[in-house]
């Protein structure tokens, strides 16, 4: 009896989890270049990249904006260079000498209370002129038609702030292993629908790229309104709704990709300044809930299958242990399902589903490490502490 009313409410867990994810996946908008016809009253447009210490990503990064079809007098790209200690400033320079629409500016020393990014954003929305401000990190790699797309779909739509979900690359082995569980852990606590009704209060953004009407980042005091925040994406689209704007948040999987970590350091430093604000949960006990749901998720049904089996083979072959062993086989095999959607939208080999438990897991770990740095007012990210 104990196995059987422990099924049910794994069913019931099981059942409510593929039921968002679900209705993530299969409703999910996705941007597409040939959705949006060609404007050729496209008007100026700013573009600014943060950079620090990007040598890796940077050159990729500037490059395929200096390809877009966007009217190359249009639009111009101004890179910040957050007092990086690396190459960063050289590659941009070397870039700078044949692109005349690309300029380099410094982010200075960085004042009390504010963070890197906002703050070397500031630098470059400062010097930007247009009728739309673009910001973009680093390590984002776009098609040709991004800026084009993205800006006749806002001006189309009457969009004031527009972010974009890009694609994923997921290229090393500890990447593939670790970040789809992850991901798929934090799209469970995502309403894309929600966040676009006008009607509804949730907010929500990428700050991978936001691009924002100019009139409108003016009026609400642009970087400075969210100067000392870690999840400055999330409190725009706070602001910029509540203050009776159009936010608008996508997918562009064909329009703009990126790769944010390269192995299990990076992955652990990243998520573990703000993987609690990703969640958007109000107090730390919902995200100590979120951490063990994700474990759970993670081993419970496949656990509880074995440990059923077990049972069954020693005498203990009740109907009700049947119907018990009969719904931890389907969560099971449900999870594992879903687990293939996720691998094949992630356009990595499906062999990796095995692995969606390993990525719960370190969510798990991830959650919990980012509450205790919040509480203890230390979160380092890129050689700075941030409270």
């Amino acid at each position: 009896m104990t196995l059987f009313l422990i099924a049910i409410a794994l069913l019931v867990f099981l059942s409510h989890f593929l039921l968002v994810i679900g209705k993530l996946y299969f409703n999910r908008e996705n941007l597409r270049p040939q959705d949006q016809p060609h404007n050729s009253q496209l008007p100026l447009l700013a573009v600014v990249i943060p950079a620090r210490n990007e040598e890796l990503n940077i050159e990729r990064c500037v490059t395929s904006l200096l390809n877009q079809t966007y009217p190359q007098k249009k639009y111009r790209i101004i890179v910040v260079d957050d007092n990086s200690s690396d190459n960063t400033q050289s590659i941009v320079q070397r870039l700078k000498e044949k692109h005349p629409n690309l300029k380099l500016t410094g982010a200075g020393p960085l004042p009390e209370g504010w963070s890197g990014k906002n703050n070397a954003c500031r630098k470059g929305a400062e010097i930007a002129d247009g009728k739309w401000y673009c910001f973009i990190d680093a390590d984002i790699y776009a098609q040709p038609e991004l800026l084009e797309t993205a800006v006749t779909f806002a001006e189309n739509n009457r969009i004031d702030m527009l972010s974009i979900n890009p694609l994923q690359e997921l290229v090393t082995t500890s990447e593939r292993l670790f970040l789809p569980g992850i991901f798929l852990s934090i799209a469970s606590s995502m309403n894309f629908k929600h966040v676009n009704d006008t009607s509804r209060p949730e907010t929500g953004a990428n700050g991978q790229f936001m691009l924002f009407r100019q009139k409108v980042y003016e009026s609400i005091n642009g970087h400075y309104s969210v100067r000392n925040e870690i999840m400055e994406d999330m409190a725009f689209a706070k602001i910029v709704k509540n203050s009776g704007y159009r936010i608008y948040w996508i997918f562009g999987e064909n329009l703009i990709s990126t790769r944010m970590y390269r192995d299990i350091s990076h992955i652990w430093e990243g998520f573990s300044k703000n993987l609690a604000e990703i969640m958007r949960k109000q107090n730390p006990v919902e995200s100590v809930y979120d951490a063990v749901k994700s474990f759970l998720l993670a081993w419970m049904p496949l656990l509880l299958t074995f440990w059923t089996f077990y049972y069954l083979n020693n005498g203990m072959d009740t109907v009700l242990n049947y119907l018990a062993f009969g719904f931890f086989v389907s969560g099971t095999a449900a999870m594992f399902i879903m687990s293939l959607f996720v691998v094949r939208a992630l356009k990595i080999p499906f062999g990796y589903a095995f692995s969606i438990p390993l990525g719960f897991t370190l969510h798990t770990l991830l959650t919990i490490n980012s509450l205790w740095g919040m509480k203890k007012g230390k979160r380092l990210w890129k050689g700075r502490i941030y409270p």
